[in-house]
């Protein structure tokens, strides 16, 4: 019988660097290539190096560790992130359109969203996209402790929902998936409970996964609203 053998993992791209010109840019500037190229194929130096057509310890005279490496990378795909909010629209479209940004970033980085807020500290770079955030919601009337609230709430909201919706199972990857899990298991509950779902479930098909955001989203400018003087 024929061995079957794994297919090999991309390569990702490659940077031709000359010797002697590598910088601290390239290693964290290649490592956010082959994270947006391949986000599901973990993230070592070897890979990087190789990348950089180099050998890994050429790398640790710019980057002290992995986790020194990843903490750039992170702050870097925070910077690329351009927040444009329109100064003609009113605070709710500007909340959402914040929002949708950051949940967009952090899906095409999905390796680095923990390391936004590792060792307990927001990135500087998250923190100047939440100051841009500030000066919408004040222009709004929000201010003091009720500004306060808000700004810690909105990130951490959207960045909670965001690592939900990546670990979601392969096999729940479409609302057709989650619609036939919920069937399946209706087979385990009592008659009464299973009654309970027997007029929504048709709904539960009629949605999309981005729409769970979205009513994320709502909630959360309803909230907002409730704070405005």
């Amino acid at each position: 019988m024929a061995t079957r053998t794994s297919p090999k993992p991309r390569a990702g791209p490659r940077v031709r660097v000359r010797r002697g010109t590598l910088s601290r840019r390239d290693i964290v500037g290649a490592t956010l290539a082959l994270i947006r190229d391949d986000p599901g194929q973990t993230v070592t130096m070897e890979r990087v190096a190789s990348a950089l057509n180099t050998r890994p310890m050429s790398l640790y005279t710019h980057v002290r560790s992995r986790e020194d490496l990843l903490d750039g990378a992170a702050d870097l795909a925070l910077r690329e992130w351009r927040v444009e909010l329109s100064r003609g629209a009113g605070w709710e479209h500007q909340v959402r359109s914040w929002c949708r940004g950051l949940r967009a970033q952090i899906r095409r980085y999905p390796p680095l969203v923990q390391e936004m807020t590792r060792n307990g500290c927001f990135r500087p770079a998250l923190l100047e996209k939440i100051a841009v955030l500030a000066r919408s919601l004040r222009r709004a009337g929000l201010e003091g402790r009720a500004l306060a609230d808000v700004l810690r709430w909105i990130p951490q909201t959207v960045i909670g929902a965001s690592v939900l919706e990546l670990a979601r199972p392969r096999d729940l990857q479409s609302i057709e998936d989650e619609a036939a899990a919920i069937f399946a298991s209706m087979g385990e509950l009592e008659a009464r409970d299973r009654a309970e779902f027997a007029d929504i479930l048709p709904f539960f098909s009629e949605r999309s996964l981005d729409d769970l955001f979205e009513y994320t989203l709502g909630r959360l400018v309803d909230g907002i609203r409730t704070r405005l003087p």
